[in-house]
């Protein structure tokens, strides 16, 4: 349960937010804040966690939209190549290309 955070529900459309706990879920609040969250929530989490742990929980995400990866890194004067989903991001050539697609029956 959020005791100390008052976030909106805004980030947490999908979860029960009674079952969150600031510690066991930091680094989770943390991804879903910077995802989704209002500059509110982002405030109340910066105020919260502070920089470091931040910077861990964003630079160690699995998965972040290009808006806010690229949001995280000028926040906290980083390299885009210093985030893990940087350098695990998927690349699909045939959506690249798909107007160069021609069909079969051509």
């Amino acid at each position: 349960m959020l005791k100390i955070l008052q976030l909106s529900p805004r980030a947490f459309w999908d979860v029960n937010m009674d079952t969150l706990d600031e510690e066991t879920h930091a680094d989770w609040i943390i991804v879903r804040v910077f995802e989704w969250g209002s500059y509110d929530d982002l405030m109340e989490v910066w105020v919260f966690y502070g920089k470091e742990k931040i910077r861990k929980a964003l630079t160690a995400a699995p998965y972040l939209t290009e808006k806010t990866l690229l949001f995280g890194a000028s926040l906290l004067n980083l390299k885009p190549a210093d985030f893990r989903c940087y350098n695990t991001k998927q690349y699909h050539p045939i959506a690249r290309s798909f107007s160069n697609y021609s069909s079969p029956d051509a």
